[in-house]
């Protein structure tokens, strides 16, 4: 919310005292200056905006009572049964669960980023990795797709926040030292103290809000950033309202004591309130629970004196009635909003929703099904047509089960209603699959196999097609949302944080994981970060053609490179981060010049002080015995830490040996490259060019299950 970009004011303020009110400038009490006078004139354009959106937030209120299927006055057929079938709202979740796949197809692994310099920036990638999980984007962005198919608009509000916590923690400390006869004495005895320390909270937020609290002036801008005015709809409680006029954002007229009262005074009576209506279709109540304040955040670009227009912040309360205006603390002087219709129109900001072209056939839909249920039954209710006059006593009919009827069996007949629900059942089947096809969704999609059998090259070819929908999908996603999400996170970082942060960085391919301290970024230090989830999934489909080539490149001979010198090293990272991820590819491929030993005296050093200290494989054991030798000596090694430790130097020592000696024996020839020699019966690497494949399934007994017939089996070649 916007209320929270001023507390980067408030990490700013000076040592001795100085507070984020005293720093932030508030033209809202300058009525007669040029700023306020200029923002007044928004104010009944902002509204106008507003009132031209209603029929388009009428049609986006159906669309939410489609998603969280309830009937409405679209309804045509009245009858006993009132189901709704959620077609609509499965093609929705089938389309928002695959792309988010698609975005996040590992953990830890989202983002990719180019430099001024030829080195990959780990540091600053890991700490967009630590805002991606701090700020739980997955679940963000999970709500951001379900609510763009519903109303043909991605909105998410990316803003920094800091607070200050006091934090008590005990712990145990000597006491003080004290005086016996003149001299210190250390009492050795221990007591537990509590201390407390304010701790700084601080990172981005992102948060998803409304289409219909959202207004770009003039709306045929396709591009929020050149938008005239953009304004959005807050709805803030007495204690946010507070904090805002504690920050110096709000500046409440002088005759207001409390602020309580004067949000009674300001409460108005939507006609549309997005929020309380999710909050209905949660099944819970908001009357007596949902106090709050109205008020317009509107931003534009304007001049406050000094000739050149900058971003401002604008809050409306009414007409004619400013409580904040202030210059955007933002460096990039860049709106909070970000704002992309899912399917774009030329010539519009806001898109059409998907459930647009659907809606008559989810109506349509539900009336069918619902006839349907009737005449099921009613088919289930036998007919008893009899003659009244020659049966006199037909009104004891209508009694219990197992009853006898006092009536001429001659005269009495039993019918059946028609089943017409069979009919009204494949109609609706049929409307299903149009409104699948209408919303870009497949049977695979929707958990459904194809129909009819087919081999393993005709499923794979359309298993690759039906993915396109959703992959352009995922793609365009990550175009018009993530990426700007990425650099508005690192711009908002190098900006407000001031303290280091302490997160896991993964390193390069061969370091492991591990916890470091990431000082401020400078803003000078530029970088074009990207969003690697849908690549990473085509990464993946095409880690086979990949291995292939491999093997060509590792069977051309040294002549034939022309002076060039083959490394496949690069290729092995890849492979080795897509397949196992950046948990296990640090352990797998070890590189030697992250490797580092540490002398023996210091080793000597740590090990009498008591500290575990680790063999490495670079060490000189020889050296090492001799100088932990030494050390032992002198010491006594009375926690025989020394002792232990030279026993894993020869220990490691040995197994050196025995491995210079295998290296020495004759080797049998590498298996299967070409002239290398390879012994018979010796199992041989891929010829170059070959692929890994399934081999032909062997006989099976009569009665067997078809290895095609198989889930999860393995498709014939």
């Amino acid at each position: 919310m916007a209320k929270k970009k001023t507390d980067d004011e408030s990490k700013k303020s000076t040592k001795d005292g100085e507070s984020s009110a005293e720093k932030i400038e508030n033209w809202a009490d300058k009525k007669n200056s040029k700023p306020y006078k200029t923002c007044a004139k928004f104010y009944p354009t902002i509204r106008k905006a507003y009132e031209n959106r209603q029929e388009a937030d009428t049609a986006i209120s159906e669309y939410w009572n489609i998603y969280n299927a309830i009937p409405d006055g679209n309804q045509k057929y009245n009858g006993n049964d009132t189901c709704y079938i959620p077609a609509v709202r499965d093609c929705i979740r089938a389309r928002s669960k695959r792309a988010l796949k698609q975005n996040f197809p590992t953990k830890y692994k989202h983002v990719d980023a180019i430099g001024t310099d030829s080195l990959r920036p780990t540091a600053v990638l890991s700490l967009l990795e630590h805002y991606i999980r701090a700020t739980k984007l997955k679940s963000v962005c999970r709500s951001v797709y379900n609510a763009g198919d519903v109303t043909g608009q991605w909105n998410v509000y990316v803003d920094w926040f800091s607070e200050i916590r006091n934090v008590s923690d005990m712990i145990k400390r000597n006491p003080g030292v004290e005086e016996l006869d003149g001299e210190a004495v250390d009492i050795e005895s221990e007591e537990e103290v509590i201390e407390s320390a304010d701790v700084v909270e601080q990172g981005p937020t992102i948060t998803d809000f409304a289409t219909e609290d959202l207004v770009v002036i003039p709306p045929t801008c396709n591009d929020i950033e050149k938008a005239h005015i953009v304004c959005q709809k807050l709805r803030l409680s007495e204690g946010q309202i507070e904090k805002m006029i504690d920050e110096g954002i709000f500046i409440l007229p002088d005759n207001v004591r409390d602020v309580g009262e004067w949000m009674e005074t300001k409460k108005t009576r939507e006609e549309n309130n997005p929020e309380k209506k999710r909050v209905g279709d949660a099944g819970i109540q908001t009357e007596g629970t949902n106090k709050f304040a109205l008020i317009f955040e509107a931003t534009a670009r304007i001049d406050f004196g000094d000739g050149k227009k900058v971003l401002a912040y604008i809050y409306f309360t009414g007409e004619d009635e400013i409580i904040g205006l202030v210059k955007a603390p933002q460096w990039g002087q860049k709106r909070p909003q970000i704002s992309a219709p899912v399917d774009r129109l030329a010539g519009s900001f806001n898109g059409q929703s998907p459930v647009e072209a659907v809606k008559w056939l989810q109506w349509s839909l539900n009336d069918t099904f619902n006839m349907g249920q009737d005449s099921a039954m009613y088919s289930n209710m036998p007919i008893t047509m009899i003659d009244p006059e020659k049966n006199p006593n037909w009104a004891s009919l209508v009694i219990g089960l197992a009853s006898v009827w006092p009536v001429d069996p001659n005269t009495t007949k039993f019918a059946t209603f028609p089943a017409v629900w069979k009919d009204a059942m494949q109609q609706a089947q049929i409307i299903e699959q149009r409104i699948q096809q209408g919303m870009d969704v497949n049977p695979m999609m929707m958990g459904q196999m194809p129909a009819g059998r087919k081999n393993a090259g005709a499923m794979g070819a359309q298993q690759q097609e039906q993915s396109v929908p959703i992959m352009d999908h995922a793609e365009r996603f990550e175009e018009e949302i993530l990426n700007p999400i990425l650099e508005r996170m690192f711009e908002y970082d190098s900006q407000f944080r001031q303290d280091d942060i302490t997160i896991m960085t993964m390193g390069e391919i061969g370091v492991q994981a591990k916890m470091q301290k990431v000082p401020p970024n400078e803003w000078g230090n530029r970088y074009f970060f990207q969003w690697v989830g849908t690549e990473y999934v085509k990464n993946m489909q095409m880690m086979q053609q990949q291995i292939s080539t491999m093997n060509v490149l590792r069977g051309i001979p040294p002549q034939q490179l022309n002076g060039r010198k083959l490394d496949i090293a690069p290729i092995l990272e890849i492979l080795t981060d897509n397949v196992f991820g950046s948990e296990l590819s640090g352990r797998i491929l070890i590189d030697d010049r992250n490797k580092y030993t540490v002398d023996a005296g210091i080793e000597n050093e740590m090990l009498i002080n008591g500290f575990m200290v680790e063999v490495h494989e670079l060490d000189d054991d020889v050296q090492h015995l001799q100088e932990h030798h030494k050390a032992g000596e002198i010491s006594k090694d009375p926690a025989g830490l020394i002792r232990n430790h030279m026993q894993a130097h020869m220990q490691q020592l040995q197994k050196k040996r025995q491995m210079a000696m295998a290296a020495q024996q004759p080797q049998g020839g590498q298996p299967g490259i070409p002239g290398g020699g390879a012994a018979p019966g010796v199992a041989g690497t891929p010829r170059p060019g070959a692929q890994p494949a399934p081999g032909k399934a062997a006989q099976q007994p009569a009665g067997a299950i078809h290895p095609d017939q198989i889930a999860g089996g393995v498709p014939r070649g």
